[in-house]
């Protein structure tokens, strides 16, 4: 079985947007200035779920819970680099406490409204999201995977 060498959360609101943020420019990253999932590297033997649920709530200041995992995923230029992404719905999109050490910013996207680019790539309000990123976000939208977190959203009222 293969672990996880990072994992990121794909935070779906009941109103079917997604929480992204933009990596903040660090020469030091391979990924700085992307826009991304919430998410990092594992630590020690942790759980990835754990992982996934810690680096959301360092980077944005949301625990997700009831994760659904998504699947494993590899950065383009790193294949070696297993990343595991979960899927968590909340009720709405709340208030975020970027850490802005890693965060530059972070914006809730209407995944209805992705913009698809002539590659593989989607746009959102000038932002390129490309890569991982990009592979994540198609498959929650080939597997509609949204319409549960919005469907779940309109139980809870």
């Amino acid at each position: 079985m293969n672990e996880c060498k990072a994992a990121v959360v794909a935070l779906i609101s009941a109103s079917g947007k997604i929480l992204l943020i933009k990596r903040k420019e660090n020469k030091n990253d391979p990924w700085s200035g992307h826009i991304a999932l919430p998410g990092g590297r594992r630590e020690g033997n942790e759980e990835c779920s754990f992982t996934a649920i810690r680096e959301c709530l360092e980077e944005v200041g949301i625990k997700p819970c009831n994760l659904i995992e998504l699947g494993m995923y590899y950065p383009n230029n790193m294949p070696t680099m297993l990343v595991k992404a979960y899927v968590s719905c909340i009720n709405k999109e709340v208030t975020l406490q970027i850490q802005k050490e890693e965060v530059d910013t972070a914006f809730w996207a209407d995944i209805r409204k992705l913009e698809k680019g002539n590659g593989d790539e989607y746009y959102f309000n000038g932002y390129r999201i490309w890569g991982m990123t990009y592979r994540i976000l198609r498959d929650i939208i080939n597997k509609k995977i949204y319409e549960k977190c919005i469907q779940s959203g309109n139980n809870t009222s």
